[in-house]
């Protein structure tokens, strides 16, 4: 094996992974036949004995070091799931969000003893990082799994385990002196604010992504423009933000005839500089550590190799941070630099480029080939992902380049070397571009099954395992075309499947309730309880489900708020009709508005929806579901209750009864046998 590196990288990452999972049978006979595959590879690449027990040994040590992390380090802090007790705690990074609001990372101690890092969200203390707080008392809570977000798998990545609520006697003590990364935090935020002042709310939100992967303040309808168009990877600080940061630094001192080694010392505290600024990413960490392997390599006179770097940094991150194998910005970063950096000069080294209609098909060639390699995991990660991406990265990459590297020099300079105007013009023609191609139907793909997405990434291991067996372009082109077509034949299977049978999906946390229904290409909202948040469940499983066209949205409470979240919320998807509750009228920028005060029935090709008083029943193929949000309400003998809002506190579970305050976030199937499937989002 020449590449040992690369070997032991793998070896130590599969271990990881066979590690987090190894109670699932299912996945355990994946990462077997994984390894099978690894060992039929390793001998056509005549591996010898020492070859294997070097991978065996990296592989062993993975499911070792994860298991002590486990048990010394995780278990100890999760016992406190649940129990009541007493903190004290440095603050170790922290965000403000509006209403005065913030989240604070603690390192410290449960009770005194147990060492623990805590996520604690509380109106603002004005405590700065460094400070120490302190909780008398409050309840610890392992963070939870929503079907919006699933905060347990993102803190867990970063060594946190519990959040904290319901605390009192809360103390803050100030650090007696004001730490590098206080001094560095308090600069990100004046350059995002001049960046604001500078070109305006959404273009200098869009810069702040560029430069810091700041994405808190940006708007959610821009941030999926920007996704669509597959330009969404410059909004996360990684290897093209460092390197361009790096340039620039090393072309200075060239220039001044610098000292290779001095040169070295000043581009590791830029390094550093720049990945506090954007609060340490773990993309933008992997992407220093191939930084230094590269000039290292140039320094002592060595051969740079992007894939033993790339295996490295994966390696040493992996080592000293156990659980990263949960944080998607990692395995995100790692594929995309795989894809650009190894298996797309590899698929195009033969591709000539001497003239500019070949340069320009090998720049969409080398997209092509990264955004097969992200394209599963984006799927699986996010709702939707890009399909045209190969073409708008090579328009828009190099515009956001310029702006991302002007932006680099003012916050660098502290603002002396202002030229923030031509950032506010590149900034605003992207974005226009973005909003005009995310609302064209092809230009994104959403998976609509998780069995499809499941099945992708089994075609991707089976294009991986054909590229490191055979090592020819034909035949990886051929498992890659294979990839696409199951991909959209399933898709399209899975969907003509779900349109065959009406579905109604039940959204919301608590006993908060909207339900999505949908057959036949027809889909119509019902938000029960009015909450505030209903759209933003709804636009994720529209998202989730390829869903861009609404019948009809029915508003039966806070109607006011409610029609202003979902038009929000909604605005790339077409909605034809809006059913409202009551008889006040309010601004609309719909003319299809229907207003009721008593009982309504709304009619679809296969299904009914009838609202009277406190109960909403949805009617398909002879079965009846029954939503009811008031405690003395009617409840129905026969068909499927569901009981949301009031209805869902204190009352006994029935047959064929539903408590949202027990459940939430399911969707309930209507086929042609008598029974009803309930299936878990």
């Amino acid at each position: 094996m020449k590449r040992k590196m690369i070997g032991a990288a793998a070896a130590y990452m599969a271990g990881l992974f066979f590690a987090s999972f190894f109670t699932d049978p299912a996945l355990m006979i994946i990462t077997a036949a994984v390894i099978a595959a690894a060992l039929f590879a390793g001998k056509k690449y005549n591996f010898t004995i020492a070859d294997h027990c070097i991978m065996a040994a990296f592989f062993g040590a993975a499911v070792l070091v994860f298991s002590i992390y486990t048990d010394l380090v995780y278990a100890p802090a999760v016992e406190f799931d649940g129990q009541n007790g007493s903190f004290r705690g440095k603050v170790i990074s922290l965000q403000h969000y509006s209403g005065d609001n913030s989240s604070y990372v603690l390192n410290g101690n449960i009770n005194g003893k147990t060492k623990a890092k805590l996520s604690f969200y509380v109106n603002s203390l004005d405590a700065e990082i460094g400070d120490t707080i302190e909780l008398g008392n409050c309840k610890f809570e392992k963070p939870s799994k929503d079907y919006l977000f699933d905060s347990e798998s993102y803190f867990k990545s970063d060594g946190i385990f519990l959040e904290i609520s319901n605390a009192k006697d809360i103390n803050r003590i100030s650090s007696s002196k004001r730490s590098l990364k206080v001094i560095i935090n308090d600069h990100r935020e004046n350059m995002i604010s001049d960046f604001h002042i500078a070109l305006g709310k959404d273009s200098g939100d869009l810069l702040a992504g560029m430069v810091f992967g700041e994405k808190r303040g940006m708007e959610r309808n821009i941030k999926t423009a920007v996704y669509r168009c597959g330009i969404g990877h410059i909004l996360a600080v990684s290897g093209l933000h460092v390197s361009a940061a790096i340039f620039i630094l090393m072309s200075i001192l060239r220039l001044l005839r610098i000292n290779k080694f001095i040169s070295f010392a000043l581009m590791e505290c830029m390094i550093a500089f720049l990945i506090t600024l954007a609060n340490c990413p773990i993309s933008a960490i992997r992407a220093a550590i191939m930084m230094n392997f590269m000039y290292a390599a140039g320094l002592f006179r060595r051969q740079n190799d992007t894939f033993n770097s790339l295996a490295g940094a994966v390696l040493l991150i992996c080592i000293l941070q156990p659980y990263v194998i949960y944080d998607q910005g990692f395995i995100l970063s790692v594929v995309g630099t795989f894809g650009i950096g190894v298996f797309a000069p590899y698929m195009t080294k033969n591709i000539p480029s001497e003239t500019t209609l070949g340069s320009l098909m090998k720049k969409s060639a080398v997209m092509l080939c990264t955004m097969i390699c992200v394209f599963p995991f984006s799927l699986l990660y996010f709702d939707e992902t890009s399909l045209i991406s190969p073409i708008t990265n090579v328009i828009l990459v190099p515009l956001c380049s310029v702006s991302m590297m002007i932006g680099l020099l003012y916050a660098i300079s502290g603002g002396i070397i202002d030229l923030l105007f031509i950032p506010k013009i590149i900034n605003e023609f992207v974005l226009r571009f973005s909003d005009i191609v995310s609302r064209i139907r092809f230009t994104y793909f959403s998976g609509g099954s998780k069995t499809v997405v499941g099945g992708l990434m089994i075609c991707m291991i089976i294009t991986f395992l054909t590229a490191a067996i055979f090592r020819n372009r034909k035949y990886i082109c051929g498992a890659a075309a294979f990839s696409a077509a199951f991909l959209f034949i399933a898709s399209s299977a899975a969907r003509i499947e779900r349109n065959s049978h009406t579905t109604i999906a039940v959204l919301g946390k608590g006993n908060n309730a909207v339900a999505v229904v949908s057959r036949d290409n027809s889909a119509d909202i019902i938000d029960i309880s009015g909450h505030y948040r209903s759209a933003v469940y709804v636009r994720k499983y529209l998202a989730a489900n390829g869903i861009n066209c609404i019948d009809s949205v029915i508003l039966t409470r806070k109607v006011q708020s409610g029609y202003s979240n979902y038009i929000n919320e909604l605005e790339f998807t077409d909605v034809n009709n809006w059913i409202i509750a009551g008889d006040t009228e309010i601004p609309l920028k719909s003319s299809n508005v229907t207003y009721f005060t008593n009982d309504i029935t709304v009619h679809e090709n296969r299904y009914s929806i009838k609202i009277t008083d406190n109960n909403i029943t949805v009617s398909s193929d002879n079965k009846e579901i029954c939503f009811i949000s008031d405690a003395n309400a009617y409840k129905p003998s026969s068909g499927l209750t569901v009981l949301c809002g009031k209805a869902a506190k204190g009352d006994e579970m029935a047959v064929n009864t539903l408590d949202l305050s027990k459940n939430n976030n399911f969707e309930i199937v209507l086929s042609g046998s008598d029974s009803f499937t309930i299936r878990r989002l």
